[in-house]
Formats: structure tokens, sequence, C-alpha cells
């Protein structure tokens, strides 16, 4: 009886003081976000993560892979992938992405440049381009959009004379099943 309570003791002690050292895979441990946490947690957002990003073609043409979500998923009609490096304009890619869309009359395939020319007032701020909050902050010629897949623009004016900034912040909302639900909801108040 004595060598089963001590058992007992040494294994709860071992489970009850153990810690896990190193990283284990799979493994994420973090402390639950409370109202009364002291510590501001800081993150950068920087898409530079992929090493090895793959080009991604639209119809032919070379898009951003983070204009992805700008275009109707409906609307694709076949997806390779060919895992043999590319280099195009002296970038080289890994990989390429194939996409052919469906040919149909309810697409307008325009740059964001082109986009903000039609839309937009004119200003001479600066402009910064988000589709569903995500920065876009490549060559706004180059990116292609499906403005028929655009639900909403919201165009935020920032003018901070002190910082010498002037810059409209333009975030496009797509009719993605997620946008077009919030879109749909009353708050009363």
């Amino acid at each position: 009886m004595k060598i089963k309570l001590l058992l007992a003791i040494a294994f709860l002690s071992t489970t009850t003081f153990g810690q896990l050292t190193g990283t284990v895979k799979g493994l994420n441990i973090t402390k639950p976000v409370t109202i009364n946490d002291t510590v501001i947690k800081v993150v950068y957002n920087s898409k530079k993560i992929i090493k090895n990003p793959p080009a991604f073609f639209y119809n032919g043409k070379l898009v951003d892979n983070t204009l992805m979500s700008a275009f109707n998923p409906e609307n694709i009609e076949t997806m390779n992938v060919v895992k043999k490096d590319t280099i195009i304009d002296s970038v080289k890619y890994y990989g390429r992405i194939m996409i052919q869309g469906k040919t149909t009359s309810k697409q307008n395939y325009i740059s964001l440049n082109e986009f903000k020319l039609k839309y937009i007032s004119p200003s001479e701020n600066a402009t910064v381009f988000q589709i569903d909050g995500n920065v876009i902050d490549n060559d706004y010629d180059k990116c292609l959009i499906d403005e028929k897949y655009i639900l909403k623009v919201i165009v935020t004016p920032v003018d901070n004379p002190k910082e010498k900034i002037k810059l409209n912040i333009i975030n496009l909302l797509t009719k993605s099943l997620k946008n077009i639900e919030e879109s749909n909801q009353i708050i009363l108040r």
C-alpha cells in the first residue's frame, strides 16, 4: 500500500511540475488573452514570409497572388500547377500556377489604377489599396481585379500634417460570402 501511495505521489508531482522544454512539432502553447493583460502584443504583418512564391497567371496574364481574392472562384475553368522555376523580368519564381477563367460577359478585368480613375474622386493624395483588408504593395498598373466582383469601396482619407502624411486608403470588399453576409446584417442601437 505504501508503494502504491508513493508511486501515486511521484506521478502527480511529475505531471504537476513537469515542463516541456524546447519546441515540439505541432504544439503551440499560448496564454489566453484577457482584458487585464498589461503587455501589448505587436505583430508585423509581412507577406514577404513566403520564401519561394510561385508565379500566378490568370488567363495568360501574370497577376499578384494577393489579388487572387479579387477573382470570383466560380469563374475559374481550370487550374494547372507547373513545378518548374521561371524567371520573369529578372524575378525568380518557384513554379507557376496557371488559372484559366471561364469566358463569360460577367467579367471585367481592369487594373487598380484604372479602377481608381473610374470610381474614385480625383485627389492629390497618395493611394494605398486594400482588398478585403489585405494591403496591396505591388505595381497598381499590373494588378488586375474583376470589376464586377467588387461589392463595396471604402475610401478613408488620412491627413496628418505633423507626420507629413496625406493619403487615401481604398479598401475594396469583394463579393465573397462573408462580405455579403456582413453587409446584409442590420444592427439596431
